[in-house]
């Protein structure tokens, strides 16, 4: 496996690890974000598309893995989220997939990076992720939310 692959992979063991709670979640989100805004991250050449396909699609199914497990655990303790919520977002828990918010969360990750790396801004990879993340923890970005026309992706070139 790539070196990359390698590094990421057991960062993302040992911190995943770590997580017992949403406060914990948006930590390792913090930290995964600040990860693909970094230009020479292992992050940033483990998820660009170049390369062996059978070996990336490895990495991303291990990596998934890791997210599934984490999200089950916090599912299985009853620590996803904060204590303010409606009761529909603790429906919206109780019955979230953690093998497919896994997925959702990695492609929050692919694509938002992209995003991000275009407009040179984490604001798309920060949106996704809330997307992404909302059955299990609180939204992290608590400002007014752009819209299309003053965001960087609203000014992108087709």
């Amino acid at each position: 496996m790539r070196t990359h692959f390698a590094e990421v992979l057991a960062r993302e063991n040992a911190c995943l690890a770590g997580v017992t709670d949403g406060a914990k979640l948006a930590g390792w989100r913090r930290r995964v974000v600040e990860e693909l805004m970094t230009p020479r991250s292992p992050y940033v050449f483990a998820l660009r598309q170049t390369g062996d396909g059978a070996e990336r699609a490895d990495f991303l199914d291990r990596w998934r893995e890791l997210i599934a497990e984490t999200l089950d655990r916090l599912l299985q303790s009853g620590a996803t989220g904060g204590t303010h919520c409606s009761s529909g977002q603790a429906a919206r828990r109780a019955d979230a997939d953690p093998h497919k918010t896994a997925v959702l969360i990695l492609a929050a990750l692919h694509g938002g990076s992209t995003l991000s790396r275009i407009a040179k801004d984490p604001w798309p990879l920060n949106a996704a992720l809330d997307l992404a993340l909302a059955p299990f923890t609180a939204t992290e970005d608590n400002s007014p939310a752009r819209t299309v026309m003053s965001s960087p992706i609203g000014n992108m070139s087709p």
